[in-house]
């Protein structure tokens, strides 16, 4: 039993000797679709829509192949609603929602000194700080059919929930510029499993959003000389 704690405190400390901080930046577009419970509105689509990903990452690496990369991003992930009855079918809406999403993900690593991959794979909270639409409506006469653009922040509802959570995963390419920097291509999948929206009227209206982002970044290595 001695000599077990003694092989796991050693680990340890080999583990801390190790220790590498990286800090950094990324940037980049998403697209984002809605999955939506209430299927039974024949007239209406969804279909992803492009946003914009920006935030700053912390990555602590264990050993070699084992990091924990945490991020701090604003996220715009939309979606568009269309409308496809005959005499209404220009009009559609655009929903330009703004997130703010903390991803927390195990790096799993491979490669060389310079070019490596790596496999991510976690979970993300979030908050929805705003929400925008955009669009064209339409109004009725007794002779007519009119329609109307519009383009506006929407004020959130008692129906709808602000807390975000979900599953993050993902794969990215990074290469050592220098002894401390490296530059590194993102590719993840944020997987909500919390309802944006609660329904009304006993009606359980379930809508979860999916979000594919591509991102670019650079980060600085602290303690890399420890790792040499």
């Amino acid at each position: 039993m001695k000599r077990i704690f003694i092989i796991l405190v050693l680990c340890s400390l080999q583990g801390l000797a190790f220790a590498q901080w990286d800090v950094g930046i990324h940037g980049g577009l998403n697209s984002t679709s809605i999955t939506r419970s209430h299927t039974d509105r024949i007239d209406e689509t969804y279909s992803s829509l492009c946003g914009y990903d920006f935030g700053i990452e912390g990555r602590y690496s264990v050993n070699t192949w084992l990091a924990v990369r945490a991020d701090l991003d604003i996220m715009q992930r939309s979606h568009r609603l269309q409308r496809h009855l005959n005499y209404i079918s220009p009009v559609y809406t655009d929903h330009r929602n703004t997130y703010l999403a903390l991803p927390v993900m195990a790096d799993f690593s491979f490669g060389g000194q310079r070019l490596r991959g790596h496999f991510l794979l976690g979970g993300f909270c979030g908050y929805w700080l705003g929400q925008r639409v955009k669009g064209t409506t339409y109004g009725m006469t007794d002779y007519d059919v009119y329609f109307i653009d519009f383009d506006k922040q929407r004020p959130f509802t008692r129906e709808e929930r602000r807390f975000d959570a979900g599953l993050a995963c993902g794969m990215a390419i990074s290469y050592g510029l220098t002894s401390c920097l490296a530059l590194h291509l993102d590719a993840l999948l944020f997987y909500d499993l919390v309802s944006h929206h609660v329904g009304y009227n006993h009606l359980q209206d379930y809508r979860y959003l999916n979000t594919g982002s591509f991102t670019l970044g650079i980060s600085y290595q602290f303690n890399k000389k420890e790792q040499q």
